[in-house]
């Protein structure tokens, strides 16, 4: 449904814009999120294939980028829910 047609059908438009607002924003939160996380786990995935390494260097430097993965992995399920949710409303919205 457009955007038109669920103001012509009723749908509140300042509810509508917002929700519209808040769609895009969290879709490009998401974009940026997945981003960081692939440069972490390519970075991860080059220290440890780095043929030298400084064993207790890279181990800290290991657990600081694999938490850095794990922070945006929760952080990209917290969007993609988010982003989901806002979608179903605006979809009700157009009901």
């Amino acid at each position: 449904m457009t955007y038109s047609q669920r103001v012509s059908d009723g749908a509140n438009s300042s509810d509508i814009i917002y929700l519209e607002h808040q769609i895009g924003t969290t879709k490009e939160k998401l974009r940026m999120a997945l981003e960081k996380q692939e440069t972490y786990k390519s970075e991860l995935s080059e220290l440890k294939s780095s043929p030298i390494r400084n064993a207790s260097e890279d181990n800290s430097e290991e657990q600081v980028l694999m938490e850095k993965v794990s922070q945006t992995k929760n952080l990209v399920e917290t969007l993609s829910e988010q982003l989901e949710q806002l979608q179903e409303a605006l979809a009700k919205l157009g009901d």
